[in-house]
């Protein structure tokens, strides 16, 4: 809650929102660039095997949106990490998870906004780098707007983009009975690091604890949401990966830059490549736009409990973060124009799976010891957790050595902003 000025009435968030905006938002953003993507390299390492690669990230990400859910009753408010990983460690450390969680959304949605100018280059022949900035003006005009707005186009976009789903898995379902599912081409290592690098696909979730200021009844409805949207996303990457490399040789998939648009040439001829790439239009700018508004919505939450400058947490008369959204916005922009989709997607899977771990620890660490009153503590506040750890250090040991360190460098500047700003 913000006061402008002496005097002034408190400038709060409105709470407009219920679970099935939330669920389709939290779809939305899931189901965006990192599966139309991300299928081709990931099948150069996993191979036939693609599905098995996003069973394992899906696991993974459930396991981590279990702590989520539970972390969000005991704690409802933005900026997720910082918030529950401050209930158990204290705002430094908080902050830390916070911090990594910013940064790989704005790396995220720089690099779908990559994504976008490329893939309208291919249409228009208009320059990539142009096509980002003009995605990103857009998408100011849309969050000025406000959170009603935006999610409101944020779910028919999300109709979009699942509509060019199911059209590869209507595609490839034909040739489900005759396809070999078990090609590995690295053997089980090969699946492990095709699942850390398709993780990128399931970013999205954890975003959901972005609006829980904006939820009506959010210790009721986040955990509900953030169940819904890891298992209908769940489904629809397992559809895709099977009917993917059932139309499309997994090889061929791998050295396609457009993989999904390359199962639909190969299904209908280049019309079918030019609606497809359409509809690869509507994911990305959904997903820089759910990324954007998340982002702004961390800093916010941030910068009210005091760990970043107070001017981020100032709220318009559109009870919009101003600040903070123009702020995540410049960085994107910044971003965008230089660097490339797959670098940025490792980095960014670094940077979130090493938050999760901290956020799993942080559920540990509370299950372990006392409970607030009148919660109840049970077996799988201790069990989810350890497994979410060990599915998280599995996939942080997949993600290479340089996006690794660059994580480790993060955390250390984490660190360091946050002893040098007060504690709230």
């Amino acid at each position: 809650m913000i006061v402008d000025s002496a005097g002034a009435p408190p400038r709060v968030l409105r709470r407009t929102l219920g679970l099935w905006q939330v669920t389709v938002s939290g779809v939305g953003v899931i189901l965006g660039a990192g599966v139309y993507a991300l299928v081709g390299p990931a099948s150069a390492r996993a191979g036939s095997a693609l599905w098995l690669s996003f069973l394992i990230a899906a696991l993974a990400a459930g396991l981590t949106a279990y702590s989520y859910g539970r972390l969000a009753q005991r704690r409802p408010k933005d900026s997720p990490e910082f918030q529950y990983t401050a209930l158990a460690f204290g705002p430094r450390v908080g902050f830390v998870a916070g911090w990594l969680m910013l940064v790989a959304d704005l790396l995220a949605a720089s690099a779908v906004a990559i994504g976008f100018g490329g893939y309208l280059a291919h249409l228009a022949g208009t320059p990539g780098a142009l096509n980002a900035l003009l995605l990103l003006a857009g998408v100011a005009l849309v969050l000025h707007a406000g959170i009603s707005q935006s999610i409101w186009l944020a779910i028919v976009l999300t109709v979009v983009e699942a509509a060019g789903l199911v059209f590869v898995i209507a595609v490839g379902l034909p040739h489900w009975p005759s396809t070999s599912y078990t090609q590995m081409p690295e053997a089980m290592g090969g699946v492990w690091a095709g699942a850390a690098l398709i993780f990128f696909a399931y970013l999205g979730f954890d975003e959901l604890g972005n609006f829980a200021e904006e939820m009506r009844a959010p210790e009721r409805d986040l955990p509900r949401a953030l169940f819904l949207s890891i298992v209908i996303t769940t489904l629809v990457y397992v559809a895709v990966a099977l009917s993917a490399v059932a139309a499309v040789d997994w090889r061929e998939l791998a050295a396609s830059p457009a993989p999904l648009a390359l199962v639909a040439r190969r299904a209908l001829g280049p019309g079918a490549d030019t609606v497809l790439a359409l509809m690869a239009l509507a994911a990305t700018a959904n997903t820089v736009l759910l990324l954007v508004l998340s982002a702004s919505r961390s800093m916010y939450g941030m910068a009210s409990e005091g760990r970043l400058p107070a001017v981020l947490a100032r709220i318009d008369r559109r009870s919009t973060p101003v600040a903070a959204t123009w702020t995540a916005l410049s960085v994107t922009a910044v971003v965008a124009v230089s660097g490339t989709l797959v670098q940025a997607a490792t980095l960014t899977d670094a940077a979130v799976l090493t938050s999760f771990m901290l956020v799993n620890a942080s559920l540990l660490w509370l299950a372990r010891g006392r409970t607030t009153a009148g919660e109840s503590r049970t077996w799988l506040d201790v069990v989810v957790p350890i497994l979410a750890l060990a599915m998280c250090a599995v996939l942080l040991a997949h993600v290479g050595w340089l996006a690794l360190g660059a994580a480790v460098a993060l955390a250390a500047v984490g660190l360091a902003i946050g002893r040098a700003r007060p504690v709230a």
